[in-house]
């Protein structure tokens, strides 16, 4: 997890078993924007809620991005 990352910060998707796990491994390679950082030790899930900024995956924009397949752009 890299702690740089931040509301706003620009992240490359890399790919990772956690994303393999939500079937979300198509997402590698993608740049996305952090809209909400969801990383705080509470969270069973830690990661980041991201727009995607080269276009939809599966009709949509905004995704759940585990922290282990965040890295900042």
């Amino acid at each position: 997890m890299n702690t740089m990352i931040q509301v706003g910060s620009e992240i490359t998707i890399v790919p990772c078993k956690e994303l393999d796990n939500l079937r979300l491994s198509d997402l590698a390679g993608r740049r996305a924007v952090v809209t909400e950082d969801l990383t705080i030790p509470e969270r069973r899930e830690r990661g980041y809620m991201v727009r995607l900024v080269d276009g939809d995956y599966m009709d949509e924009e905004n995704w759940f991005i585990p922290a282990h397949a965040a890295y900042h752009a």
